[in-house]
Formats: C-alpha cells, structure tokens, sequence
C-alpha cells in the first residue's frame, strides 16, 4: 500500500483497539474507581506547548486531546479530527473536525481552537517541541479555517505523512483553547477526558472524571492520580506493594521483579523506540567518519540486547528506518568486528587508540547502564571511554547550561517510539533538524529526504529509503543498536490501558 493510501485508509473513522493494550476483564467494564500512575517527574513547566517527558505527556494526555491517536501498530485512530484527506501533491491538508465537542470550562471546540494551537506551536519563539516535527513544513499562518469544522494545512512543502506529524505521534499537539495563554497548570483547559483539580510540582497531580466528556458514558474511572519519583527502582517498589496501579513507562533495568509477579501485567508491544547514540561530527576525534564506524563495530548489538532488555526488541544498523516501518530498506546489518574497528582508528591517525567521553543522564531509565556496556564493547579496540552523569534535570536543561544533551561530544539519550521514519528524520538528521545533538548536515541526504516526503507510492519510497540508510550507515553520525519493545507495568486489577511509553490513554481504562 502506498503511504498516501495507508493514512487514507486510516481515516474512514472508527476507532481500533491496540492489540498490547492492557487486558481487558470478562464481562462489562465496571464504572467508578481511580487508578495511581507512578511516572518520572516533569523537568521543566508543566506546559503542554514545551513538555518533552515521560511525567507531564502523559498526565496532559489525561486532559486534553489530539486531532489524531496513533495506535501501537501504527494505525491512525480518528478522535478530534473525523478525517483527512491531501491535495495531489500532498502539500495542502484538510480535516475535518468532530462536532459536539466542548472543552472542559464548557467552550465549544471548533476550527479556531486548531488553527490557534498550531500557529503558536510553529512559531519561532515559542520554545515548541513541536518545532522537531513542524519546522519547515508547517509556517505561521499555514493553518487556516475553512469554516467551523474544517481546517486546511497549507504546507511549506509536499509531505506525504503530514497527518502523523498532527497525531499523538507529535506529543506536544495537543489541542488547546484558542485563548490559552500559558500557566496550564492553573488553567488547564482541554477536550480530554479528565480534569486536573490539584497539581503539586514535581510530587503528583490529581485528575477527576470530566461529566462533560464528549464520549458520552467514558471515562469509566473517577479519577487519575500521577505521583512523581525520578527513582525507577522506587516506583517498582511502589507498584509491588500496590502503593500505586501503573506505571507510565516501564524500563526494563531494575524491573526485572515485576514479569513474575502474579499481581502485575507487563504489556510489551514491538516499538520504534530507540536509545540514539549521538557523536558530533564536527568536533575531534569524532570528525573523522572512521572514528564513528569504529565505535559502532566494537558494539556486540544482540548481546546488548539481551543485556538491558533480556531481548525484548529489534537489532539496529545504524539507520533510521526501523524494520517496522512499511518499506523499510534492506542494508547490511553491523556485527561486532575488532579487527575492521582497530583498522579504521589506524586509518585516522589513532593506531595506539583513542579516548572519548559519553555524557549523559543518571538514575534515568536505563541510560548509565548502557554507557557502561559501551565502555565495555570498546575497551579492546583501543577505545578508552569515559562516562560523564549528570542529573536529568542537568542533562535535558534548557539554554541556561546550554542543554548538554544537544552540545556535548558524545551523548546517549532515549527517544519515545516515532510512527514514521520521516519523524524521527525531521527532528535529528538532517541540517536544520532543531534536535540534532550530532550536528551532522549532508546534503545528499537532505536533498533525499525532500524526495521520500514528497513521494506518496511505496516502492518508490523504499528505493529513496535505501539511498537514506546507505548514506547515514556510511557516515554514523549515531548509533542505534536497537530498536527496543515498549513496556508497561501494571496491577493485573487495571484493564484496558491504550498506548505505551510517553503515549497514555486512560479513557476506557477500568478496574475489577
């Protein structure tokens, strides 16, 4: 199926159930209840526009709605948008949006609501996350009313898979009212199906069921509490001693307990998640490409794997399109190879080895874990790496200490599954992508790239893909090892939980 034929068969409307969900229990779901969410803690304002973790995507989710929910399987769910269809080229998009919906101060939703959130995610200064996906596809002013239930995207340039750029896929576009003006924890206006009634930085936030849900019989739950601890191995404790229901996001270091535990469910579904290894191509010793291939050889990728998530995912060749993705090009896989590893270093001047630096962020996920396997793998090669650990809050911060996670040498930081490659190619490789911590620009793959969003028939694409992989592979500005499963731990008494990682939906969750 051509790309334009898989997101137009994906908007004939309905809604489909993503096969990992959280089970669900015999007989009718049960009204009433309220389930606790354990989830890292937000590291910057609680603003839907600029939110970039775990914690505050998925307690906004609660609240407000996207025009698109993307299933685990990739498939396009209807929800604040009842459809969409492109121009021929693909350049101009228009939706159609649901009628009957009000936001929870009781406003109506309509075109204006859409076309507000969009101009003030693309615009330059607005510190949108958004902007990864957006920027150079969608300009200020590209959204515009058609009239009160449609808007039509008129894009910078053609881009085939545009509408998961307006999805769940894209967490920071989430729908707001056409008058939001920030501090969303003191008004936190959405169509979701949740409202936040207490939010207390850093520690928790308490939501109740929203009467006005345009669902009409949903959510089942009363309410939803997130509490907050940055401590993986504090919420697996938590979980076990049914402190709290759920987690948002499950790593697989430290949970180990959890997969035999009869009280729990761990929901696992094959993901397009990865941990990028990024290397800056414009600083020594990683300027010089032999460098960078000899890192990745000296990486035993299956038993990395096997290492941080007992095999739970898919190996990875250094390319960005994750064999999930329809059309994903076939090239050459990377096994671990000292010998081609010490002949590269020697071709660039490091016969008697080089030293490096990973910097990246602690007592997160399982981030430190694999600096120490990367440390390992390259110590005898000549590889002699340091690992620098910082906090989260450190790592991640903004233009303050000049985000180390964007500026440092070399870096490890994780990604929330991406339902399309030209997502995750937008946001970090190319030369204008606003999250290339690799700094890397190559023009041909630019130019490529122009190609593979403006092409709507498959094959064609795969082709294109092909050229994109060879290249990238060739030049290993990161390394991506894997693509890992997404998993969720939570009370086996919770049922039906949608979506995985950073993408929550509790709508139809309930508890027996």
């Amino acid at each position: 199926m051509s790309a334009a034929g898989s997101l137009l068969a994906a908007c004939g409307g309905g809604s489909s159930t993503s096969s990992s969900a959280s089970p669900a229990a015999s007989g009718t779901p049960k009204s009433g209840g309220t389930v606790k969410v354990a989830a890292l803690a937000p590291l910057s304002a609680f603003d839907p526009v600029t939110m970039y973790q775990t914690g505050d995507i998925a307690t906004v989710e609660q609240i407000c709605e996207y025009l698109i929910w993307i299933e685990n399987d990739l498939r396009l769910r209807p929800v604040l948008a009842e459809s969409w269809s492109p121009d021929t080229p693909a350049k101009v998009w228009t939706f159609k949006l649901r009628r009957g919906v009000t936001f929870n101060d009781g406003s109506p939703f309509a075109a204006e609501d859409v076309v507000a959130t969009f101009d003030r995610l693309v615009a330059p200064d607005s510190g949108s996350g958004a902007l990864s996906a957006l920027k150079g596809i969608l300009s200020p002013g590209g959204t515009q009313k058609v009239d009160d239930y449609t808007v039509a995207f008129h894009l910078d340039r053609a881009f085939a898979d545009f509408p998961y750029l307006v999805s769940s896929g894209d967490y920071n576009s989430v729908i707001l009212p056409r008058n939001f003006k920030g501090d969303f924890h003191k008004n936190p206006i959405g169509t979701g199906p949740f409202m936040l009634v207490d939010y207390k930085n850093k520690v928790s936030a308490t939501l109740k069921r929203n009467a006005n849900y345009w669902q009409k019989g949903l959510p089942y739950l009363d309410g939803v509490e997130f509490v907050y601890n940055d401590d993986a191995q504090a919420q697996v404790l938590q979980l076990q001693a049914g402190n709290v229901d759920m987690q948002a996001q499950t790593a697989f270091q430290g949970s180990q307990p959890l997969f035999a535990d009869p009280k729990l469910n761990v929901i696992a579904a094959h993901s397009t998640a990865i941990r990028e290894v990024a290397m800056r191509v414009d600083k020594a010793p990683y300027d010089n490409k032999n460098v960078r291939q000899a890192v990745a050889y000296c990486l035993d990728r299956p038993a990395i794997l096997q290492a941080m998530y007992n095999g739970k995912g898919t190996l990875g060749n250094d390319q960005i399109f994750s064999p999930l993705y329809p059309g994903s090009p076939a090239v050459p896989d990377r096994n671990q190879d000292y010998a081609k590893a010490k002949q590269l270093l020697s071709d660039a001047g490091h016969a008697d080895g080089v030293k490096i630096t990973i910097t990246s962020a602690s007592n997160y996920l399982d981030l430190s874990q694999y600096a120490a396997i990367i440390k390992e793998n390259c110590a005898p090669a000549g590889i002699d790496v340091s690992i620098k650990l910082m906090s989260a809050s450190q790592f991640y911060g903004g233009a303050e200490n000049k985000q180390p996670w964007l500026q440092a040498d070399m870096t490890i930081v994780e990604w929330s599954p991406r339902p399309v490659a030209a997502q995750y190619i937008q946001a970090m490789l190319t030369a204008n992508s606003v999250w290339n911590s690799s700094h890397w620009a190559n023009a041909e793959f630019d130019k490529l790239f122009t190609q593979y969003s403006a092409t709507v028939d498959e094959a064609s694409r795969s082709q294109i893909a092909t050229k994109m992989g060879t290249i990238q592979q060739d030049e290993t500005p990161v390394i991506l090892a894997f693509w890992m499963d997404s998993l969720r731990a939570t009370s086996a008494k919770v049922h039906d939980v949608q979506g995985l990682e950073a993408y929550l939906d509790l709508t139809h969750a309930y508890v027996s």
